[in-house]
Order: structure tokens, then sequence, then C-alpha cells
């Protein structure tokens, strides 16, 4: 299942040599940083928040009290 997925969206986007330049410019301009970090945002928030989980509670495979 997994290969069919990498198959049918590993494409990487592409343009008619003539409107590449164009497409490159309206990617990578003066909002580029900005735009990659709001994209990256939640993913950090979930990493946070995982961390934060894991540390605060203790493994579920040891039991209290015992010797």
């Amino acid at each position: 299942m997994s290969a069919i997925a990498t198959v049918l969206t590993g494409r990487v986007a592409f343009a008619c040599p003539t409107c590449r330049p164009a497409v490159e410019a309206g990617i990578f301009d003066e909002h580029f940083w900005g735009r990659l970090a709001i994209t990256a945002l939640p993913f950090a928030i979930l990493l946070l928040i995982a961390v934060m989980v894991h540390r605060a509670g203790g493994s579920a495979s040891v039991e209290e009290g015992s010797p």
C-alpha cells in the first residue's frame, strides 16, 4: 500500500522551461522562510507535547511497589 502511495505522490512538481523561473520565483520569494515556519509549527507543537507527556508519565511496563 505504501509503495502505491509513494509511486502516486513521489513525483516532483514541474513546469515548462518557459514558466519554470516564474514558478521558482513565486515559491522562493521573501516570504519563503515565514511560510516554511508556519508549515512546520504544528509538527513542532505535537513533538513538544509528546516529549512533555513522555517525561511526565512513568513507564507503563514497570509496576509500582515491585521489588
